[in-house]
């Protein structure tokens, strides 16, 4: 699996920050690549649902489980249908702020893609999940102040 790992510091409580990440239907506000999120059955661990992403141009679906969920500190999802994936969000309160650390590690469709291709998608991945990190700042810390 290829890994890409980010973090960012965002002006607003955890348990804020948290709560949005948790909320699947909130993916496509923050996660700019998430097309659709729908089928959504059960809630915190175990809870699943499917969605469209799409990547380096291609449109993949698939379905996704939350593995691990520790409120207001962790939360694991795994995608075994479209691009298998494990998202592991990480929330550590710091005074009136929240980071947030993200590690995904992604299987990548190499027969989709082609081999040659491979590099260009890591470095595209890591750029992606950056922005969306980036994202989920602004949209909380927008929110907040309004």
């Amino acid at each position: 699996m290829v890994k890409a790992e980010g973090n960012i510091i965002i002006n607003a409580p955890v348990e804020k920050v948290f709560d949005l990440v948790a909320e699947t239907e909130n993916l496509p506000s923050w996660l700019t690549l998430m097309m659709e999120v729908h089928d959504i059955q059960g809630k915190g661990v175990g809870k699943k649902f499917k969605w469209t992403y799409k990547f380096i141009g291609i449109k993949f679906e698939g379905m996704s489980e939350i593995a691990e969920e520790v409120p207001n500190k962790k939360i694991v999802t795994k995608s075994k249908a479209g691009i298998e994936s494990v998202w592991t969000f990480n929330f550590n309160q710091k005074e009136k702020s929240t980071q947030v650390d993200l590690l995904v590690e992604y299987t990548i469709p190499v027969p989709v893609i082609g081999k040659f291709a491979e590099g260009f998608v890591v470095k595209q991945g890591t750029l992606d999940m950056k922005h969306a990190l980036e994202t989920l700042k602004h949209v909380i810390e927008v929110g907040m102040n309004k």
